[in-house]
């Protein structure tokens, strides 16, 4: 997990029984002489399990109100729901703060029409290891003052996705750029995957947003520097639908969202402020995940997502210090999808639902819908993650066909985290998903899958 720092925040398909396409057969190397995917360390080396002598946070003074009920405080194994109640106004200064002894984090709480308030702390700002204190503030003739703590502790995260995975050679591949197959079974489907991995410093890594709608073999083609490239964000009507940078300029923005796309729904006529899961380099070839939001022409980057939670009291609007003070980070170039996967190592997605019932997924900060976030969505996947080692990886499945039915969201996480990636970030799936290696398109190539996309990432020739 990443280290956190302490932030007082300042405003509030379709099934097919056709077979999958055969791949070329291509040199099969000798696992035993393949080096791990992730650096082994001397045992050692490993840092003592004897408590740490690193001093803890100074005593906060907690002056109490009586004005806060914090009813509930409960744990998964992604994050804290904690519900209270408080006969503010909307526009009250009122929040979260929670600590483990060693850090401390504030949140500002969502707009409150009825007193009553259902708050999310995301995983992101979590680990496993710690028992957290949490305590409702709320700001009164300009004191902060606290409700009684609650102490809880996350449940164990979902173990790994350990796959076998095959190392494929092909003569268009520098040595910089391994490239990774597995039809290993994934919780008792069959399952067709592909990654390719590459040391950004090595490689130039882009996002092409075309004018106009062209197949990954199109926008690959394009630039004989193109080595390997996946389809990218999500788009409607041939238009890109979340922030992009190229060469330094972003363009695009990351909307308010409808709480449903059934037209039906309850939830359809509501909207959402949400940050957006992204991936992108810096001019150094860093790579990096954060969350995305935008505001009246302006986007920001944050490490943690504004926790929005479908069905409950909604955030105002994205600013430079909020949902916590904007990242300084500059990407060359970046592309928004969601929802992010993993973050510092740890796990973010579960389909636990609120007591409202189907579909009101109480992590689903980024508000994905249907179609891609539940535990039935499962299908063809891509996803881009960062090893430890500061590498990036592509990452395709094959889905909604017999030899390949897919992922959903937490199984692709899991796979993720077997790879080896601290960090990872779901892109655009079903029929968009799609790799090319050279001018060979990797997956499988029904008639669906030739469809055209509005952006792309790739590794490309220095």
């Amino acid at each position: 997990m990443r280290t956190p720092y302490v932030t007082i925040v300042l405003c509030c398909a379709l099934a097919c029984t056709q077979p999958v396409k055969e791949i070329p057969q291509w040199n099969v190397e000798d696992p035993s002489e393949e080096p791990s995917l992730v650096p082994s360390e001397d045992p050692s080396e490993e840092p003592s399990a004897e408590p740490s002598d690193e001093p803890g946070l100074p005593p906060r003074d907690f002056p109490s109100t009586d004005l806060v009920q914090l009813s509930g405080c409960t744990a998964d194994d992604c994050g804290i729901a904690v519900t209270y109640t408080l006969p503010v106004s909307a526009g009250a200064d009122f929040g979260l703060y929670w600590t483990n002894g060693r850090v401390e984090y504030f949140q500002a709480g969502p707009q409150n029409a009825d007193g009553n308030v259902y708050q999310l702390i995301p995983g992101a700002l979590l680990d496993h290891e710690s028992t957290w204190s949490v305590r409702v503030y709320l700001v009164q003739d300009g004191e902060q003052r606290f409700s009684p703590a609650k102490e809880v502790r996350l449940k164990a995260a979902p173990e790994p996705l350990q796959l076998d995975w095959t190392r494929l050679t092909k003569g268009v591949l520098p040595e910089s750029i391994q490239l990774y197959e597995t039809t290993s079974s994934v919780n008792g489907r069959n399952f067709h995957a592909w990654y390719a991995v590459a040391d950004p410093t090595a490689v130039d890594i882009k996002v092409t947003v075309p004018s106009e709608a062209l197949t990954i073999e199109d926008q690959s083609a394009a630039d004989k520097k193109c080595i390997v490239m996946i389809n990218g964000g999500y788009f409607y009507n041939g238009r890109h639908t979340g922030l992009a940078v190229v060469e330094g300029k972003p363009t695009g923005a990351v909307p308010t969202v409808r709480g449903s796309l059934r037209s039906g729904h309850a939830e359809y006529n509501e909207m959402y402020t949400v940050t957006r899961g992204l991936f992108g380099v810096d001019a150094s070839g860093q790579a990096a995940i954060y969350w995305a939001g935008s505001n009246a022409g302006h986007s920001w980057y944050f490490d943690r997502p504004l926790p929005s939670v479908r069905g409950e009291n909604k955030y105002g609007p994205i600013s430079a210090t909020f949902p916590t003070e904007a990242r300084d980070w500059n990407p060359v170039y970046a592309l928004s999808a969601g929802p992010v996967l993993l973050y510092g190592g740890q796990i973010l997605v579960n389909f636990a639902e609120t007591v409202k019932g189907g579909e009101y997924y109480r992590n689903n900060v980024e508000i994905m819908p249907y179609d891609i976030y539940g535990p039935g969505s499962v299908c063809d996947r891509t996803a881009v993650g960062i090893l430890e080692d500061g590498r990036v990886v592509f990452f395709i499945c094959d889905g909604r066909i017999t030899a390949s039915p897919g992922l959903n969201l937490v199984e692709l996480a899991q796979v993720m985290q077997g790879i080896g990636c601290v960090d990872a970030v779901n892109f655009d799936g079903g029929g968009s998903t799609g790799m090319m290696v050279g001018t060979l398109h990797i997956g499988d190539q029904t008639a669906e899958k030739s469809r055209k996309v509005v952006s792309t990432l790739g590794f490309y020739r220095k």
